[in-house]
């Protein structure tokens, strides 16, 4: 991806990413800032990329994970046939669309023009996407199109990430409320949620790494998922103040 970046392709298409999570911090990082700072491999150095590659990836059964919900326009196209394969399309299908370039292209010039000398109302609000947003978004609405973001709370609802650490969450609430508990209280569902690697001794005790619980509270203190908030408060002497942690719910909250 970054070599392919770097040598400034007009597109990048990466073809069967199948049954596999898409989460890519370079990835993430080219789409939403310019300059996006890259390594070049083997090197130590990094550069500078303005890009303005159209990347496309297809796949079956892809899971759209982590920063990437809001950074994809995803399409889900069924064939309703067990081999897709086997449809017939007349030949020559790219070499129709290229004898029609000039006009696809005027079409929408023609629509991008309209939109900024009419300003049409705005869509939702994407952080990150302003520009993309009055530029192509905001004209096709006013065309009547939907708009892309309403579906970024279905992808993120199907995170597998996302999911995962509500289910922490739900099970955190149902054992401790809204109550702060350090760590070393945390209950054993709880643990054995954080901790997959957990195992129940023989005398019922649970076995579990502090260290990777320690880790995974660290790293996820302040985050807002499925309408939790994690937070944290030092309490004890306050010349040796003990990490307190407690989940609380919005009930009025959505996926964010």
């Amino acid at each position: 991806m970054t070599a392919a970046l770097i040598e400034a392709h007009p597109a990048v298409f990466l073809d069967n990413f199948n049954a596999k999570d898409l989460t890519s911090d370079i990835l993430a990082s080219v789409l939403t800032e310019s300059p996006a700072m890259v390594r070049v491999m083997g090197h130590t150095k990094v550069v500078p990329l303005h890009t303005r590659t159209f990347i496309g990836i297809t796949g079956n059964s892809v899971q759209i994970a982590e920063d990437m919900a809001r950074r994809l326009l995803n399409a889900r196209l069924d064939a309703h046939m067990e081999d897709p394969e086997q449809r017939k399309f007349a030949p020559g299908f790219l070499d129709h669309v290229f004898a029609e370039r000039a006009n696809l292209l005027a079409a929408v010039l023609t629509m991008w023009r309209w939109g900024r000398l009419t300003k049409p109302k705005p869509g939702k609000p994407i952080g990150s996407y302003e520009v993309w947003a009055q530029w192509c978004r905001d004209p096709l609405l006013a065309l009547g199109m939907r708009d892309p973001v309403d579906r970024i709370a279905e992808i993120k609802a199907a995170d597998p990430a996302r999911r995962a650490l509500v289910v922490v969450f739900e099970l955190w609430l149902a054992v401790h409320g809204d109550h702060y508990v350090k760590a070393t209280d945390l209950g054993v569902d709880v643990l054995k949620a954080i901790d997959d690697k957990a195992v129940v001794r023989a005398d019922g005790s649970l076995q579990y790494s502090r260290q990777r619980v320690a880790a995974w509270l660290a790293g996820h203190v302040g985050t807002r998922v499925g309408g939790y908030a994690l937070t944290t408060i030092g309490l004890g002497p306050p010349t040796k103040p003990v990490a307190h942690y407690k989940l609380t719910q919005d009930h009025n909250a959505t996926n964010r």
